[in-house]
């Protein structure tokens, strides 16, 4: 008998839907994928949530449920398939599902993807599809009624969403506000096929190296280390009504093209439900971070064919292994991961969800805006936090591309759970999706349990209401916690993505078994570190030194966003740190008064409140710079091999730990990230009587470099300086010089007033300066300023493929200058350089890329730009 098979057809569902709150008598039109909020924008029926304290008046849209809905019809042909999937890939959270006045399912976790088979139910015309969504604050209250327990996430948030598999940060965090959505988050679609469609896709690589990676004791080595063949693995899994596939007479085609268009072809009778197919591939071109090379990328086409494609999947891949490196050595054990048999510092920060509304978010471009941005900032890794989401497949395919590493958390944070049967299913369902998912991409580098449950153990239990002293109860927990954290989830990892490392909780030093609480998860000898001292704990910027990380994956420091961003949400006339509407934006207890007591250290307050802006941002930025030089100055011996602070981006225009704001406006953080980050660079390390001066490679391969280094006084005046060549082996510190100075700090005075300058030159057939850095002695406020007199010349520059601006301006300084700023009140612009330090008669040229207007669909001429900028030191800021 011969079987007629009809191609696998997908009718999407997304677009227009109305939306309804009987209660309130509202009826709106809204996008799907979207939300309740973003509709209820959209449609002008709320005022701006972001703006001034309007998040307090939003509780009723959260407290109220809604029906989304839709009318649509399908043709007749598509009707004749034997199997018609109707596919939610996200609905948030709690909501029932009804088709033609037919309940068909009931849904309750935001991360799920649900199908339901409508074949029966769906018709050719006026099909009504109606999802009910539940208050998801109403539900949780009634989770913490039913339990008698208060599960939370702490003083920020609204009680209960730990109940829930909702992103936590939607009920409030340190940094978030309180605005739990709903909606139809993700793409809606019919699925119809016949006998048999592709249901996964997995590809993973075998490398086979020129010596064995795991011995090499020189860093030298790495420089050698080469691959001959990649041997890539492609599983397929097919869903199908028959036991016995080869019946239907199929078959299966791979087509793997590597990125020289070169192209690979297997095509062979489909007879089981899973096949492996197995490609050796000589000289492979493989998947780096950005720093260390290409992030190539091979495309894979599967198919199943009979009389012509039935289903076709297409997915970009990388050729390449990653291992996270655990071994005992003399201060513990290491933890670092080995991408292609180079040892890897990760560097880069943690991430957030892009808006406190998802979908809305991603239809702005934050994802790409966010991730360029890191990538700008000499970024190799991301570390997407436990309270937010399995990130949308965009941002997956963008790190894939951009050559960007990401560390994965299950959403799980902060929190003590309902540990029951029942939920732990629910888990387990969303692990085994969430993982087949990701688990194609070459940037996914590690899975980790949660975020700080084990570090805040005690903690959580206080929060909760629970006392440790209830042994019984107590040990219930813990053994809930283990079934999730050391025993489901790795479980899962090594069953559907065995090529990839688990990790218990971060921070932590491995699976901790029944020691929950008893041992100390912040060891700085062994696994990953959260530190908190400085900011939390009020020490000062100096006590990163003091803390030897493994791999340092949190820590962090608050500042204000541009005062662009602040007026977006602020009337002028609450400019001030403690005024109403500041203080809303600020969602860490006292961050604002924080925030002045770290700049009085530091600096001398100024009266105009865009100047403490400006100064918040340099402390933020000083803060991390100080701990991410010292613990890359400790790279050698994998010492330290991680420096990941929080936090990249924010969900919402607010005063927190990010280096980016809402729109994107770089802080200081991110341009001193920039430089920091660089995967050649030079550092200091000062004290009093001693300086040292290191030099960091990241890079697989030997550096000669120069460093050029001088000391002077605030007039300006020549105390010390020198030259050093040196080779620099790969993936090592250097430290390259030490230098006595106490005599020339013996007074408190001359201490205050002196300032090290110092650049890195690499040296080879085309020499250039790769870095360049300042350092003073004490509190800049100490230092005796003149007026650098800057001066400046500028010239357009040509335009690359895109409507950006490009300009060149050339800074000259007569004295020292001190945090020398280039803005601008027209436009936003990212600049090659900013918040730098310019030694006397010294020239800098810096690039401006201008990204757009500050209001929106204003055109400037490129005088009008130029005009536009303005030039600002430390000096005219206390001016």
């Amino acid at each position: 008998m011969v079987r007629i098979l009809q191609k696998v057809e997908k009718i999407s569902l997304d677009g227009i839907w109305t939306i309804k709150n009987p209660e309130k008598s509202i009826e709106m039109d809204g996008q799907v994928p979207g939300t309740v909020f973003e509709a209820l924008c959209d449609n002008e029926l709320i005022e701006d949530p972001f703006y001034g304290e309007n998040e307090h008046q939003m509780k009723w849209v959260y407290e109220s449920d809604w029906v989304y809905e839709i009318e649509f019809s399908v043709e007749p042909s598509f009707l004749e398939h034997k199997n018609i999937i109707l596919r939610f890939h996200g609905l948030d959270t709690i909501a029932e599902v009804i088709l033609n006045n037919e309940l068909i399912g009931s849904v309750n976790n935001m991360f799920v993807r649900y199908d339901y088979e409508v074949k029966s139910i769906l018709k050719h015309k006026s099909n009504i599809l109606t999802i009910n969504f539940k208050s998801p604050t109403v539900k949780s209250r009634e989770e913490i009624e039913k339990n008698k327990v208060k599960l939370n996430t702490g003083y920020a948030a609204i009680p209960g969403v730990p109940y829930l598999r909702k992103a936590q940060y939607s009920f409030g965090w340190d940094w978030g506000p309180k605005l739990p959505d709903m909606g139809i988050w993700k793409t809606v679609e019919l699925i119809g096929f016949d006998d048999i469609k592709i249901k996964s896709v997995f590809p993973y690589t075998n490398l086979e190296y020129n010596k064995n990676i795991m011995n090499i004791s020189d860093p030298n080595e790495f420089s050698i280390v080469d691959i001959n063949t990649a041997k890539l693995f492609i599983e397929i899994e097919f869903a199908s009504n028959f036991s016995d596939i080869s019946e239907l007479g199929c078959k299966l085609k791979a087509q793997l093209k590597a990125p020289d268009d070169e192209i690979f072809v297997k095509e062979f009778p489909l007879n089981k439900q899973k096949e492996i197919l197995t490609f050796d591939i000589q000289n492979p071109f493989l998947w780096w971070t950005h720093d260390l090379g290409n992030p190539n990328l091979y495309q894979v086409k599967v198919s199943i064919i009979k009389d012509g494609v039935l289903e076709r999947v297409t997915q970009q891949i990388g050729l390449r292994e990653i291992k996270l490196v655990r071994k005992e050595d003399k201060w513990g054990e290491t933890f670092y991961f080995l991408l292609n048999g180079i040892p890897l510092f990760a560097k880069g920060a943690n991430w957030i969800p892009i808006d406190s509304f998802i979908p809305r978010g991603k239809k702005l471009g934050l994802y790409s805006m966010n991730l360029m941005y890191a990538k700008k900032a000499n970024m190799n890794m991301i570390r997407i936090w436990g309270g937010g989401i399995y990130e949308d497949e965009s941002l997956y395919n963008l790190c894939d591309e951009l050559g960007l590493l990401v560390w994965q958390d299950f959403p799980f944070a902060c929190a003590l759970y309902p540990y029951r049967l029942d939920f732990i299913k629910n888990v387990e369902k969303e692990a085994i999706q969430s993982i087949k998912r990701l688990r194609i991409h070459p940037s996914l580098a590690l899975w980790c349990g949660n975020n700080e449950i084990e570090a805040l153990w005690k903690r959580e239990l206080i929060s909760s209401g629970i006392v440790k002293d209830n042994i019984e109860r107590h040990n219930f927990l813990v053994n809930f916690y283990l079934k999730i954290f050391e025993k489901l989830l790795p479980e899962l990892i090594q069953k559907f993505d065995p090529t990839r490392p688990y990790w218990p909780s971060s921070p932590s030093s491995g699976f901790i078994m029944e020691n929950l609480a008893a041992r100390s998860s912040n060891n700085p000898n062994a696994g990953d570190s959260h530190y908190w001292a400085v900011w939390h704990g009020n020490f000062p910027f100096s006590a990163y030194r003091n803390f030897n990380s493994r791999f340092m994956s949190e820590f962090g420091f608050e500042s204000f966003p541009s005062l662009k961003t602040i007026e977006t949400f602020c009337p002028p006339d609450q400019y001030d740190f403690n005024s109403q509407i500041m203080e809303n934006h600020q969602k860490n207890g006292a961050g604002n008064q924080k925030i002045r007591d770290y700049m009085d250290k530091r600096f001398s307050i100024p009266e105009e409140f865009e100047h403490q802006v400006i100064l918040s941002q340099i402390t933020q930025a000083e803060a991390i710079e100080y701990g991410v030089e010292y613990w890359r100055q400790n790279r050698t011996d994998y010492h330290c091999m991680g420096a990941l602070y929080w936090q990249l981006n924010d969900c919402w225009p607010v005063a927190s730990w990010s280096s980016l704001d809402y729109y994107g406006r770089w802080k200081a953080l991110h341009y001193f990230a920039k430089r920091f980050f660089q995967p050649l660079f030079a550092s200091v390390k000062e004290e009093p009587d001693l300086v040292e001066f290191w030099v960091t490679n990241d890079l697989k391969k030997p550096c000669d470099v120069e460093l050029e280094w001088k000391i002077l006084n605030s007039e300006g005046e020549l105390l010390f300086n020198g030259v050093k060549s040196s080779t620099i082996s790969p993936c090592s510190s250097l430290k390259l010089i030490s230098l006595d100075t106490s005599e020339i700090n013996k007074e408190q005075l001359s201490l205050q007033n002196n300032i090290i300058f110092y650049r890195l030159n690499q040296k080879g057939k085309n020499p250039n300066l790769v870095h360049r850095g300042f350092r003073l002695f004490d509190a800049p406020k100490l230092f005796k300023l003149k007026d650098p007199e800057i001066t400046y010349d500028s010239e357009e520059l040509p335009g690359e493929n895109n409507s950006n601006s490009y300009f060149k301006i050339k800074l000259r300084a007569k004295e020292i200058a001190l945090y020398v700023i280039i803005s601008s009140d027209l436009v936003d612009f990212i600049a090659s350089d900013n918040y730098f330090s310019m030694d006397p008669d010294e020239i800098y040229t810096i690039d401006i890329e201008v990204i757009r207007a500050v209001l929106a669909n204003t055109e400037y001429s490129n005088q009008e730009i130029v005009d536009s900028f303005k030039i600002r030191s430390l000096y005219d800021i206390y001016k």
